[in-house]
This record gives structure tokens, C-alpha cells and sequence, in this order.
């Protein structure tokens, strides 16, 4: 039975604030201040912004400039196929976007959300309202992903032509299809939540069951043996090592998620610096 949505943002809000608790967050929240320059001071210069400390060591005064406090983008892509049925990933995957979303409104950022729903895309507007946030939550559980097939190759296309201004971009998915996110890493500030079923890491040995494809909800006729399961594995473990390979090259941060209970760990981990 899926969670409803009162405990899922009850739980999203005790996640943040233990997040924060812990302080990683904290640096994740503090994007909004960018460097700007060091130099002298000058009569028309507001004396708060002076450095003391690069002051003493340079002898004179001088002025620690930084651009103006910004409103941040945030942006959560949702990247949904028919492999969301798998196990609880659906419900996992509502419950980060409702941990994004929040620490977003914490913070006085703008929080957008798209979803990629198979071969259809929906992009929302960019809001600091609770209510709107959780009406985006309930629709994303509500979707029925049974049968749809996501063509990755369109998340970066896409994901570029939408979203102009520099974000922190989010994407919530399994990633077991390749993907290319080399250009959109180069635009925007990029983290990549990949949500997995155990079940799918590690499937149990089942020579009876039948498998259903979720992606062409057909059924199809391989059986969970024990040399499948080990070529599935192996095949499992050298796509994950290309896709990190492809995020290490354009430092986009990413994190494994395999249940309700590691998502603040893992969190923590992606924003440990």
C-alpha cells in the first residue's frame, strides 16, 4: 500500500531538519553567496564588508566583494518509467523530491519540478509555496508507470532547452539505461539520485516465476536461474561502472538509494565536502 501524502512530507521535514542537524545540508543550503573579489577600500564602501583578516596580513584596508545574495534555482527532474513499479521505488522517489523540495523553501529558493513520464514531459513553475509543492507531490504519486519507456537520450536535450538560467539540478531515476548529461554538467550544478530496488541489485534465485517486462508490460520467457542471475549481475555491475566513469569526468555528484532508510546518509554523503 503506497504511503499517502500527510506521511510522507511529515517524514520529508523530520529528514530536513535532521539533515540540517548534521550540517551537510547546511552547506548545500549556503550556494547563494559567490566570491567575488578582494580590493582596497574605498570612502564609498560599506565598512561591514571590510576583511579584517586580509586587512592585517596586506597592511591596509581592504574590501571582501561578493555578488549579491541570490535567489537560487533549484530543480528536481523526476526521470519515470515503467521500472517504477519495482519494489517501493516509486514511494522512494516521492520521498527525495519532498526532501529537495522543502529544503528549498527552507532556504527562500525558488523549487522547480519536471517530470520525464515516458516518452511525455511536464514542467512546472517555479513556486515558494508549500501548497503547490505538495499538490506536484500527490500528482507524481498518483502516476501509473507500468508500460512506459523513458528515451534517455532526451533528458539532457531536453532538460537544456527548458531550463535557461543556472540551477542546481537534481535527477531522481534508476539510470539503468545509459545517459549523457556531459553539456547540462557544464550549464548547471548537477546531482544525480539513483534509486534502486534490492530486488534489482540482487535478484533471488526463482526458476519458477514469471517475469513480466515492466517497460512492454509483456511477459517474457527467461527464468531467474542462477547462471542468468550471474550474468544479470555482471552486466549490472559494468554499466554502473560506466555511468560513474561518465559522472567522475564532469564532477557530477552522485549517490545510490536502495530504501527509505538510507536517504539521509546518503544525502549527507552527496553534500559532504
Amino acid at each position: 500500500m503506497k504511503k499517502n501524502i500527510k506521511i510522507i512530507t511529515l517524514k520529508a521535514k523530520e529528514d530536513v531538519y535532521r539533515l540540517l542537524q548534521g550540517g551537510n545540508l547546511s552547506k548545500f543550503l549556503g550556494h547563494g553567496y559567490d566570491f567575488s573579489e578582494l580590493r582596497t577600500y574605498d570612502n564609498s564602501d560599506d565598512i561591514r564588508h571590510i576583511s579584517w583578516i586580509n586587512s592585517a596580513k596586506l597592511g591596509e584596508p581592504y574590501i571582501k566583494k561578493m555578488y549579491e545574495e541570490r535567489e537560487l534555482n533549484v530543480v528536481v527532474a523526476m526521470l519515470i518509467d515503467g521500472r517504477m513499479v519495482i519494489g517501493q521505488k516509486q514511494e522512494l522517489m516521492v520521498e527525495l523530491l519532498a526532501i529537495l523540495s522543502y529544503s528549498a523553501l527552507y532556504a527562500n529558493d525558488l523549487f522547480q519540478n519536471c517530470f520525464f513520464i515516458g516518452d511525455s514531459f511536464k514542467l512546472y513553475e517555479p513556486t515558494k509555496q508549500i501548497e503547490e509543492i505538495e499538490v506536484v507531490l500527490q500528482e507524481f504519486l498518483e502516476i501509473k508507470p507500468l508500460g512506459l519507456a523513458l528515451d534517455y537520450g532526451q533528458v539532457q536535450k531536453r532538460l537544456l532547452e527548458k531550463i535557461e538560467s543556472k540551477s542546481i539540478l537534481f535527477l531522481i531515476g534508476d539510470f539503468l539505461e545509459e545517459v549523457d548529461l556531459s553539456i547540462l554538467a557544464q550549464k548547471h550544478e548537477v546531482y544525480v539520485l539513483i534509486v534502486r530496488d534490492r530486488l534489482e541489485e540482487v535478484p533471488l534465485q526463482k526458476p519458477e516465476a514469471q517475469l513480466l517486462n515492466p517497460i512492454t508490460n509483456k511477459l517474457f520467457s527467461q527464468t531467474l536461474s542462477s547462471s542468468a542471475i550471474k550474468h544479470y549481475k555482471q552486466k549490472l555491475e559494468e554499466h554502473d561502472q560506466k555511468l560513474y566513469t561518465h559522472f567522475n569526468k564532469y564532477k557530477i555528484r552522485y549517490v545510490k538509494i536502495l530504501s527509505s532508510d538510507e536517504i539521509v546518509e546518503r544525502l549527507e554523503s552527496l553534500f559532504r565536502y
